[in-house]
């Protein structure tokens, strides 16, 4: 296979990432090496000499956006080369090679190597496939924010998921977990504490299953050696399965603020027939007991999650049952998802598929159950103190336990930490006060 020269190398490149925050980061982590290159990264919106699409596949809707995208980069540069990357490359590679103006599809073990595979010349008949089983032993680290202009960092500690739930296929797509050494992830937050940042978001497909390689430390010892680097910072955890609340992990939570009083629980439904079938390792039990001890250990942390309504077997009287449960349990929101077949997955041969029509009316009382929840949540907190970083606009920012807050002021500097009294709470509003 022949390689560009530096003549005929494109210097321009644009990237278009669907899916979770892991996506996001290495996207980020990808463009910044093409900038240290002499890359010009442009937005996706105008022409670029080359596309590169990190996909997402969690769900069939999410294949079918990737060949969306895929087709408007056509049309922004019909002579632009195309690189599709991501978990749809990783699960499809051959029915996306036949997508038209596809030049590279490159799995998620080769995402890393995107930089030096895309130097290589498609061959005339068809893109060049890069995609194999993922190595375990390969991991995309990186720390880097800048491609996607975001406030806060991120820090990607791990990637894989070893559980199979009925209705996911990215342990499929994404592998068997595998971590970052401690060492290399406090270098990595050294030099974004550095770089300025004061909130840093430890991400990946699955935290909770975080060991190092070496000293087989979880989540819990991570995090012990991350909070004694000095600085002033927080880190806010991504999401986590209920079973990965651990009463060390909360105890160690309770004696810093520089972990954010937050948690987003991966829970899909609090109904047990239902949990069973996913192939979920909780029950409503487990919810309600984890939940009363993040109470119990830390009383300001806010509680959200990630719902799933209409999955196979989910009667009207099972979700009666979930909406219940969410209606007792104290969490401040919940993200609702309406179930959607994934093909090759268990689920998608369920008997007693529930209708879209009635998927759609679950999830409109989920969604307005949260917002009720989200409400009360936040009237909590009239008239007290929290702190705030500042967001890209710089008249609203996010408090330490996920408060998303309209600040009286407009000159405060993006990502600076400040003190704020909550003055005003509304349905669609949160309003604060920056404290001198």
């Amino acid at each position: 296979m022949s390689t560009l020269t530096e003549h005929e190398e494109p210097r321009s490149v644009a990237f278009h990432t669907l899916g979770c925050r892991a996506n996001q980061l290495e996207s980020s982590a990808l463009a910044d090496e093409f900038r240290h290159h002499g890359w010009f990264v442009s937005p996706f919106s105008e022409s670029a000499s080359l596309y590169i699409i990190n996909t997402c596949t969690v769900t069939g809707g999410s294949d079918s956006e990737s060949r969306r995208i895929i087709r408007k980069a056509k049309r922004l540069n019909p002579n632009a080369r195309i690189a599709v990357t991501g978990c749809y490359a990783q699960i499809a590679a051959s029915e996306i090679a036949q997508i038209e103006g596809v030049s590279y599809v490159i799995g998620n073990n080769f995402k890393q190597d995107i930089y030096q595979i895309v130097q290589e010349i498609p061959p005339p008949d068809g893109p060049l496939v890069k995609v194999s089983e993922i190595d375990k032993s390969r991991i995309m680290a990186g720390a880097t924010t800048s491609a996607i202009n975001r406030t806060r960092a991120s820090l990607k500690i791990q990637d894989g998921c070893d559980f199979k739930c009925t209705y996911c296929i990215i342990w499929v797509a994404r592998g068997p977990s595998r971590s970052l050494p401690i060492s290399v992830l406090k270098a990595q937050l050294m030099d974004l504490i550095e770089q300025g940042y004061q909130e840093i978001v430890l991400t990946g497909i699955n935290i909770g299953q975080y060991e190092d390689p070496f000293s087989h430390g979880d989540l819990t010892a991570l995090l012990k050696e991350l909070v004694a680097i000095p600085g002033r910072f927080r880190l806010r955890l991504s999401s986590l399965d209920p079973a990965e609340v651990t009463p060390a992990l909360l105890d160690l939570m309770a004696s810093t603020d520089k972990i954010c009083p937050f948690f987003h629980l991966s829970i899909q439904s609090a109904e047990d027939h239902v949990l069973k079938r996913m192939a979920r390792r909780h029950r409503v039990a487990d919810l309600y007991a984890v939940c009363k001890l993040i109470q119990q250990k830390i009383p300001r942390a806010a509680i959200g999650a990630d719902v799933i309504v209409g999955f196979p077997e989910e009667t009207p009287e099972r979700f009666a049952q979930t909406y219940h449960a969410l209606s007792e349990l104290p969490m401040s929101y919940f993200h609702t998802f309406t179930y959607s077949k994934r093909e090759g997955t268990p689920a998608a041969d369920f008997p007693d598929q529930v209708s879209d029509t009635e998927k759609k009316e679950r999830a409109h009382q989920l969604i307005a159950l949260s917002d009720e929840k989200n409400l009360h949540y936040r009237q909590q907190y009239l008239e007290k103190k929290v702190h705030v970083i500042v967001e890209e606009k710089q008249d609203c920012g996010m408090s330490e336990n996920y408060l998303h807050i309209t600040l009286d002021r407009t000159d405060l500097p993006q990502n600076s930490l400040v003190p704020v009294k909550i003055v005003a709470v509304t349905q669609d509003q949160t309003l604060g006060q920056v404290c001198s």
